[in-house]
């Protein structure tokens, strides 16, 4: 069949509206389907997203029941098998594995059901380890728009094997979208069926009213049957999408294509900030509980249901920042949820591991726990309310003496807080105390100071080769920056206005404070004994509007050969041509000599020949379209507004293989856990 006629119904759960109105949608979309099928026997109807079936399951058995028997008489294609239709440029690796986990079991407990086709028609661009990822959850075809042809004009085709490595999939482009404005004039629809598909031996054509939902109308059904009844036998008819892949890939050859597919909505990967935070923060501290619980020997309880909050926020209105304001609020509401419920798990599991072993110390005991599967060399940090005796020895349990600086605590008030540099056992901890009866010497803790000789302002303390500026650009395009490929409208520069440091044995820290307009930003460069490298803390107080500021680093070999990049579950090359592209946690610039960062809290970047632009904040207007006209009265509602933070660490690119840079950025963001514990009395018991 040259033309395989795919009824629909796009959905999108939170958009400009949110999660509540979307429920709504899937039941009435879901029931006026079923209602087609019932008044048309040769209609099929696909849809994806497993938490649409979850919902109608909970809040319409009647309606489940109905498209249960349609699934099983093979006219209902459940596709996808995600949990949503996901953003694929920002979310982990682990988020997207859960994503076909949590959703297949569920679809296999419901439905007995399996599809091999991932199906992400409107997510916004695809990075280039997608194909591994979704050849290693069992997919072996992906249907796409984004980008679509006017944004990405070098792909051998609309249908192509899409290769990472050893991995790949049939990727199929639908030209003509995933839904149509008007299918009820055939004359058009024929002009559209025979722009490209006489040319391709077998093509997908999807219809029906989507986004808010809706799914093939009546006008659309009758357009559509007149149209198979007036074309040859074999031309065209109702389908679904694996049977459209099933005859395209018996059609002859297909070409191969390796690369990210983008460019789409570039400032998506970079608006409201805080829903992305949080999705990363979910991830990691899902992963976590669930490593603190197998520590323990057990499975961590309470936990599928936050994994099934989390992946519905990696939905692509959701994280990539395109919905309403109060979507946005929900979303926030709901992410806090699941790191506090994770977080919750993991103090829980490690406090019942920690207190299998009694404290032997008098004064306490601080344990600090990692839970990765490999050792790990951090700095550490712990912060206590009571007092010790001054200059107390701090040691571990083996009785070694571990220096230890204190510097300023989180609060300015009566607390104390000290860090130092230890290597920790993989899926362990390592315990340490004040030993009140050794007494070392130790310099006094003190205040920043005012720093005499401040080094240059355009360049990273103690990297005097590598030069730095937080720039600040216009930026006037809409919430996704449609047209946009990258932003370069630089209108000035943060400036310096005072500098200070603090030094000890352990750590040395350089505090400055940049200002430009009603913004400020806090940058405090630390260089710790016996670490390489250089670990950064920012923190931003933001008050411009539809502006973007981005810390520009400068290499001192440049960046002319491109990037290596981490990806969800792969290294990806990127180029140095201003282009925005999407950010995991490290990249490492090409070439000899070349320079790391590791990161935590920036979402996107780009790169020049000379430097590398870190995307720290982009405020822009939430949910607006180009199309709609502003005027200058209009009270609109600006993103990223206020203070954002972020964690980095600069250093010369290491001769590390992808694992170890890997390994790097999980002990960079790994959450230490210190337990504290102090002797437990006897048992005063019997007589």
């Amino acid at each position: 069949m040259r033309i395989h006629l795919i009824p629909n119904s796009h959905i999108d759960p939170v958009w400009l509206w949110d999660q509540y109105e979307g429920i709504d949608e899937v039941l009435n979309t879901f029931r006026s389907a079923c209602d087609r099928l019932d008044e048309y026997p040769e209609l099929t109807f696909s849809a994806s997203s497993a938490r649409f079936y979850a919902w109608v399951l909970e809040h319409d058995p009647g309606l489940f029941e109905r498209i249960y028997k349609f699934v099983a008489a093979g006219r209902w294609e459940i596709v996808g098998d995600w949990w949503v239709e996901a953003d694929t440029n920002l979310s982990g690796g682990v988020g997207l594995h859960r994503q076909s986990e949590m959703a297949r079991d569920f679809l296999r407990s419901r439905f007995g059901s399996y599809s091999p086709v991932a199906f992400l028609p409107d997510t916004f661009g695809h990075p280039a380890d997608l194909p591994k990822l979704l050849a290693e959850s069992g997919f072996r075809y992906l249907i796409f728009c984004r980008p679509s042809e006017s944004e990405k004009d070098d792909l051998p085709g609309n249908m192509f094997y899409w290769n990472y490595g050893r991995h790949r999939v049939l990727a199929y482009r639908l030209k003509h979208h995933y839904f149509q404005e008007d299918t009820t004039d055939e004359q058009r629809l024929a002009r559209l069926a025979d722009d490209e598909y006489a040319q391709q031996p077998v093509n997908a054509f999807l219809f029906g009213l989507g986004d808010h939902g809706g799914g093939p109308t009546i006008e659309e059904i009758e357009c559509f049957r007149s149209y198979i009844d007036s074309s040859p036998r074999g031309h065209a008819g109702f389908s679904s999408c694996e049977r459209f892949f099933a005859e395209a890939e018996r059609a002859g050859h297909i070409p191969h294509y390796e690369g990210d597919l983008h460019m789409h909505a570039v400032g998506c990967y970079s608006v409201v900030r805080e829903v992305k935070q949080l999705v990363r923060r979910g991830e990691r501290a899902l992963s976590q509980a669930e490593r603190a619980s197998m520590m323990l020997g057990e499975r961590a309880p309470g936990l599928e249901e936050s994994w099934r909050s989390l992946l519905f926020n990696q939905f692509h209105d959701i994280l990539p920042g395109s919905m309403s304001p109060e979507a946005g609020r929900q979303a926030v509401n709901e992410l806090g949820g699941v790191v506090h419920e994770a977080e919750r798990e993991t103090y829980g599991s490690l406090k019942q591991l920690s207190m299998r072993t009694p404290a032997s110390v008098r004064e306490g005991e601080f344990r600090v726990f990692n839970t990765l599967p490999h050792p790990i060399t951090v700095p550490i940090s712990i912060e206590s309310f009571p007092y010790y005796r001054p200059g107390a020895a701090f040691r571990d349990s083996s009785g070694r003496e571990v220096t230890i600086q204190e510097i300023p605590a989180e609060s300015r008030c009566i607390t104390r807080r000290w860090t130092f540099v230890d290597s920790l056992p993989a899926r362990g901890c390592n315990s340490y105390h004040f030993d009140s009866t050794s007494v070392v010497e130790r310099a006094v803790a003190g205040n920043f100071s005012p720093d005499e000789h401040p080094e240059r302002a355009d360049r990273v303390p103690w990297l005097d080769n590598v030069g730095m500026t937080l720039l600040v650009l216009d930026d006037s395009s809409d919430t996704w920056s449609h047209g946009a490929k990258g932003f370069n409208d630089v209108v000035g520069a943060f400036r310096r206005e005072q500098c200070s440091i603090h030094s000890g044995p352990v750590a040395e820290s350089r505090f400055s404070r940049w200002s430009f307009g009603g913004s400020e930003c806090d940058i405090v460069f630390t260089r710790m004994t016996g670490l390489a490298g250089i670990y950064v803390d920012i923190r931003v107080r933001w008050v411009e509007k539809r502006r973007i500021l981005k810390l520009e680093l400068r290499p001192p070999n440049g960046v002319e050969a491109g990037l290596e990049m981490q990806g969800a579950v792969g290294m990806i090359i990127r180029n140095s041509d201003r282009r925005e592209l999407p950010m995991h946690g490290w990249l490492r610039t090409i070439g000899k000599d070349g320079f790391t960062v590791v990161q935590d809290g920036a979402f996107a970047c780009d790169a020049t020949a000379d430097a590398v632009r870190l995307t720290l904040v982009r405020s822009s207007l939430y949910g607006y379209d180009e199309k709609t006209k502003l005027s200058d009265a209009d009270p609109v509602r600006h993103t990223d507004q206020g203070e954002h933070h972020f964690r980095l660490w600069f250093g010369a690119a290491p001769e590390d293989g992808v694992d170890d840079l890997n390994r790097h950025f999980e002990a960079f963001v790994e959450r230490l856990f210190v337990i504290r514990e102090t002797p437990r009395a006897r048992s005063q018991s019997g007589s």
